[in-house]
Formats: C-alpha cells, structure tokens, sequence
C-alpha cells in the first residue's frame, strides 16, 4: 500500500517540512476568510429580504462601496 501526505512530508528535509506546514497554514486561513466572507454575504441577503419584504431569488448582493451594500 502506498504512503500517506503525512508520512512523505516527514521524510522531507525539516526545512521543507517547515514550509509545508507555513503554507497549509495559510491555506486553512484563507479558507476560514472565504467562509465567513460567504456566511456574512448570505446573512446580508436574508436581512434585505426581511426589511424590504422581498423573496429570496429577487435578492443580489453586487458588492460593497464605501461600507454601503449594492443590493
């Protein structure tokens, strides 16, 4: 049977392995960043419906400027 992520990168030099870990740990950030980003952005819509009464699919965020909402 053939070797695990885990197993290959510890049979990398520490150095790599130090970069390897840097850079997943970035990853798993960015990640965390897309998520609550994606979580804000459907809580946001659903607060618009709720104040001016709309139905879902009548609902679209185009962006932010200057701290104000397009909807």
């Amino acid at each position: 049977m053939g070797k695990s992520v885990t197993e290959k990168i510890k049979e990398q030099p520490i150095e790599s392995q130090i970069k390897i870990e840097s850079r997943a740990q970035e990853l798993i950030a960015q990640e965390l960043i897309r998520q609550k980003l994606r979580l804000d952005k459907q809580q946001l819509k659903v607060r618009a419906r709720k104040v001016k009464g709309l139905k879902q699919r009548e609902v679209v965020i185009f962006g932010k400027i200057n701290h104000r909402t397009l909807i």
